[in-house]
């Protein structure tokens, strides 16, 4: 090879070279290059920055209902219950003997479906309910077949003007609501036919299952100001009626403990004179008079006939951790109360002295 040659031979290696490392630092390669900084030799790797720490969550409050009503850990104090915002469809209408529904005369209207005492749908049917509750009775009847029971539906939805029929001419006292107080005026609570004590206990147990709750069960006349009717279910949803169970709360209670749970009227519209009474000289002691309890609840004269129940009117100071009739402060105070048991004659023997 000439000189010449030669020449031109190294040129063109040189070339390549420099357009190899033109590609090499024109990005095909992303990590830039490592630059050798003062005690730090060039083989070695760039230190990296470590993450900060994140601290482990501990365990969160459950929200909603379950947060309204979770158990506190023992010796601590039950938390209150959040807004009504955070339960989930929820205000629930509150009634009692001193609250009536937000329009006294309020009918479920258009949301009304007829049924059979069964709980089909029927045309021809003379109960109502409304139609978010039937599918979940339809439920219950069935659950309560399979496991050898059969309910039969009494009474369901029922306007302002019939519970005012049924208030004035039903003989026991305390047995009805007055017109514009009646959960029956919902289209979400429903009497059943209960044809055994296993079923009573059946119905308590598994009603929750399907979104029920027993509002009148028995030993809370002075807290709901009606008789026990442990056939009496309120629809309120799967979720709350499990949790009021788990807590051994009636809705009652939960509306006390706070409020703004529910919702309710004054009272001042509605129709009928029947619809209020005041207490007069009751007072939120209360009184007997035979069998009938009678005490001033929240302002509204409420009565109840013990013997309904198979008790008897008694004064006694309230139990321990009982939820007080609101304004009842002076214990003793008069409630319904066990009869007490017949005493046993025992014959003994002669015995010769």
């Amino acid at each position: 090879m000439s000189a010449s040659q030669r020449l031109q031979s190294a040129r063109s290696a040189a070339g390549l070279m420099g357009t190899a490392l033109v590609l090499l630092g024109g990005g095909c390669v992303t990590t830039p290059p490592v630059r050798p900084t003062q005690g730090v030799s060039q083989s070695q790797p760039t230190p990296q920055s470590q993450p900060t720490p994140q601290p482990t969550p501990g365990p969160q409050p459950p929200s909603g209902v379950q947060g309204a009503l979770a158990t506190p850990p023992t010796g601590e104090p039950k938390p209150p219950l959040p807004p009504a915002q955070s339960w989930p469809d929820l205000r629930l209408p509150w009634v009692n003997p001193a609250r009536c529904l937000s329009r006294c005369d309020y009918s479920p209207g258009e949301a009304l479906v007829r049924i059979n005492p069964s709980g089909e749908e029927d045309a021809r049917g003379k109960l109502q309910v409304a139609r978010p509750a039937l599918a979940p009775l339809q439920a219950l009847l069935v659950a309560a077949r399979q496991a050898g029971h059969t309910l039969r539906i009494e009474s369901a939805y029922r306007s302002y003007s019939e519970q005012e029929r049924l208030f004035t001419s039903i003989k026991e006292i305390g047995r009805a609501a007055r017109p514009g107080h009646s959960e029956h005026q919902l289209g979400t609570t429903i009497d059943l036919r209960l044809p055994t004590s296993a079923a009573i206990a059946w119905l308590a147990e598994h009603a929750p299952e399907h979104g029920f709750t027993l509002s009148y069960p028995p030993g809370k006349q002075r807290i709901t100001g009606y008789r026990p009717e442990p056939w009496h279910i309120r629809h309120v949803g799967v979720e709350l009626a499990r949790l009021l169970q788990s807590r051994g709360l009636i809705l009652e209670e939960a509306f006390r403990v706070q409020p703004s749970l529910g919702e309710s009227g004054g009272c001042a519209d509605c129709p009928s004179p029947a619809s209020r009474k005041e207490c007069g000289a009751v007072t939120s002691a209360g009184m007997c008079q035979g069998s009938v309890l009678s005490f001033c609840f929240d302002g509204t004269l409420a009565s109840v006939d013990c013997a309904l129940s198979g008790e008897i009117c008694g004064t006694a100071a309230p139990s321990a951790g009982s939820v007080a009739t609101p304004g009842a402060t002076d214990p003793p105070a008069a409630s319904c109360q066990p009869a007490p048991k017949p005493a046993i004659s025992v014959n003994l023997p002669a015995v010769a002295r």
